[in-house]
């Protein structure tokens, strides 16, 4: 039998045993609490960071995109610019002089077997197309011509070669040739400036005279008129404070066919330390203008009717000051 001294040591060591396991685990789950936290603690802080981060790609988005933003506004802006540039070039372009000159009219006798008659002119040099009508009609029954566009060197050929007694004008090179016959008409390019020739030939194997009525008609473009070089000052005393900030130059009233134009108008300091109010621009010279200045004031923006108001630009460089 167990005796009661042996019980109570036995009580004694279970319960020493079992405080010292206590105070192990215990221990055990205040380290592992611990380092959990810690865990926390750093995940907690990688999400900040990451949310952070986030935050700065999301601003950096808002700010790139607001960049997108403006550089498509201005690019359209440009596009606008380049059509308004593209419209007025159009314009000027369509100030080209068209210019029409009576070459030759009447009869054309080509007389014997392979007759040549020859009818020159020249495109002058200021010439951007030109471009030649021609018509001719045999005034015998039955008779049939070919007429041709000669450059010089094709006239030399044609005037050397021993082919138009027989009428073998194959080897003869042209610019332009009209078939064989007795009535046709045409609106022949001409490809350059500068001296050309109309040769009527006569087909061989017939050595009676024909006579062909003929009509040649040059229309040509010409350069536009040269533009005169704009410059000089716009003032404005039209409202208190009033600062010019471009000038307008409008035809509508007096040549419409002419493009309006404008320009800035920028503060420009001289030499001697001075500051204008400084414009410049091409302009078409010999047409009359109605001239208006744009201004900026505290309030907004006004514009005036300037001094001289029908002005008409003259030379390749002038100088004038507009004041309203």
């Amino acid at each position: 039998m167990i005796t009661a001294a042996v019980y109570k040591m036995a009580l004694v060591s279970l319960l020493i045993i079992t405080g010292a396991t206590s105070a192990g685990i215990t221990y055990y789950y205040q380290l592992r609490t611990i380092d959990m936290s810690n865990q926390i603690t750093n995940l907690t802080s990688q999400v900040s960071k990451a949310n952070s981060q986030a935050t700065n790609l999301t601003d950096q988005i808002k700010s790139l995109s607001s960049q997108v933003g403006q550089l498509e506004a201005t690019n359209s802006q440009l596009n606008h610019q380049v059509q308004d540039l593209q419209t007025e070039m159009v314009q000027l372009n369509s100030l080209a002089q068209k210019q029409v000159t009576l070459v030759s009219e009447g009869q054309i006798l080509l007389v014997g077997n392979g007759a040549v008659a020859y009818i020159n002119f020249t495109v002058p040099s200021d010439t951007v197309t030109a471009t030649l009508n021609v018509s001719f009609t045999g005034v015998e029954f039955g008779v049939t011509t070919r007429l041709s566009l000669l450059n010089t060197s094709q006239y030399y050929l044609l005037r050397t070669c021993n082919c138009v007694y027989y009428g073998n004008y194959s080897s003869i090179p042209t610019t332009w040739s009209s078939p064989w016959a007795h009535s046709y008409q045409a609106q022949v390019t001409v490809p350059s400036n500068g001296l050309w020739i109309m040769s009527f030939q006569k087909q061989p194997g017939s050595g009676s005279s024909e006579n062909y009525d003929e009509s040649i008609v040059l229309i040509r473009k010409t350069l536009g008129p040269l533009l005169t070089f704009l410059h000089g000052e716009a003032d404005s005393s039209a409202a208190f404070g009033s600062v010019p900030i471009g000038i307008m130059f409008d035809t509508s009233y007096w040549n419409p066919d002419v493009p309006s134009l404008s320009s800035v108008v920028e503060s420009l300091t001289l030499q001697d330390g001075s500051v204008v109010n400084h414009y410049q621009l091409y302009i078409v010279p010999g047409k009359t203008y109605t001239v208006s200045i744009f201004y900026r004031t505290t309030n907004g923006y006004g514009s005036c009717s300037a001094t001289p108001s029908a002005f008409v630009p003259t030379g390749t460089d002038m100088t004038q000051t507009f004041t309203c």
